[in-house]
């Protein structure tokens, strides 16, 4: 009652309340959490709606899950809404079966499953019926599960559209008319045929009023260019989730410069991904004006790793996250390591 009448006599008298935390919009935050050379990224929307894309390793006492549901409380959530797999590796969906037992997850969304019987799907590389994961998996997800197919879109709430670019080898249809993109020209040649999982990977384009941010899973070099070429099926980016942990059988340059993102985030481990030949492409890109590891890269040399002050982890054990926060309208964002790290703000396009 005291606020409210204090409310009433700073409006009687031309003056507006101090403005509290909990007052301010919400907008969009998405965490890249540490799981050690797997993928768990979190994406939290304005209307607090969770979407998990991958949910890292099994083993090491849950060390995987149990980093996810830090980050997720330090959100201020409490569940998930929705678990993406973007394909069938041990390193994006090992987690399921700790992460199920800590925390309610609403629903399932990956590329499919042989049960589904649909005869454009293969699965080279599993999940086996026997598997102990698979079986993990199809258990947590039993009866709220759904496979997704190029241009489909998760059924989020508010203003942020979350559109299937790639699933299960097949891309989305190229929009009508479109021009050829004269970054073709100049790109690289052909790799051998991939045929394991990762060429089938699940393909999300986030975007938020100006912002737009691509996770591409694992996706390899000559499905990467078959998004761009011969016409550009996704459209400039800002914020970019270094494919493949940055592996060099991915990360096309033909993609990188079509999509032009601002920032890079690379979600290596010490010893895995994080490759010299990535970390030199996105340099040669000239859009990027920040390019993040999760982790230093232990086989290679300083030079061949991003700056210093942009690697989450340093130590072995790691654990630390990357934060990027957009306001509403999407017209900026801003990146910063852990809880605390120092901001860095960047203009999205």
């Amino acid at each position: 009652m005291r606020r409210l009448l204090v409310l009433g006599w700073l409006a009687g008298i031309g003056l507006a309340p101090p403005a509290r935390a909990e007052d301010s919009p919400r907008g969009l935050d998405l965490y890249f959490i540490d799981v050690m050379g797997g993928a768990a990224t979190l994406v939290v929307t304005p209307e607090r709606e969770t979407i998990l894309i991958d949910s890292g390793w099994p083993g090491n006492d849950d060390r995987d899950p149990k980093r996810i549901v830090r980050v997720l409380k330090q959100a201020g959530c409490d569940r998930i809404d929705h678990l993406v797999t973007t394909h069938w590796h041990m390193d994006h969906f090992g987690g399921v079966a700790g992460l199920s037992k800590l925390v309610e997850i609403g629903h399932f969304w990956d590329r499919g499953l042989p049960e589904d019987r649909d005869p454009a799907l293969d699965f080279p590389d599993g999940p086996r019926d026997r598997d102990p994961l698979a079986v993990a998996y199809r258990a947590a997800s039993k009866g709220k599960r759904t496979a997704l197919k190029p241009g489909d879109k998760l059924p989020l709430r508010g203003d942020v559209h979350a559109a299937v670019l790639a699933a299960g080898g097949k891309l989305i249809d190229a929009p009508s008319a479109a021009p050829a993109n004269p970054l073709c020209a100049e790109a690289p040649a052909a790799q051998p045929v991939d045929n394991s999982d990762n060429a089938r990977s699940v393909v999300l384009r986030f975007r938020y009023g100006k912002f737009d941010f691509l996770d591409c899973g694992d996706l390899t070099w000559n499905a990467e260019q078959a998004l761009v070429c011969p016409v550009d099926r996704i459209g400039a980016i800002d914020l970019y989730q270094v494919t493949h942990h940055g592996m060099d059988i991915s990360n096309n340059p033909a993609l990188l410069k079509t999509i032009a993102p601002t920032v890079a985030i690379m979600n290596n481990g010490p010893r895995k991904g994080g490759s010299a030949a990535t970390v030199e492409r996105l340099r040669a890109v000239p859009s990027i004006r920040a390019a993040y590891q999760l982790h230093r890269n232990a086989g290679t040399k300083a030079e061949e790793n991003t700056q210093p002050d942009l690697i989450a982890n340093r130590d072995r054990e790691g654990g630390e996250f990357i934060r990027v926060s957009v306001p509403p309208g999407g017209g900026r964002f801003t990146v910063r390591i852990g809880a605390a790290g120092a901001p860095r703000e960047f203009e999205s396009r």
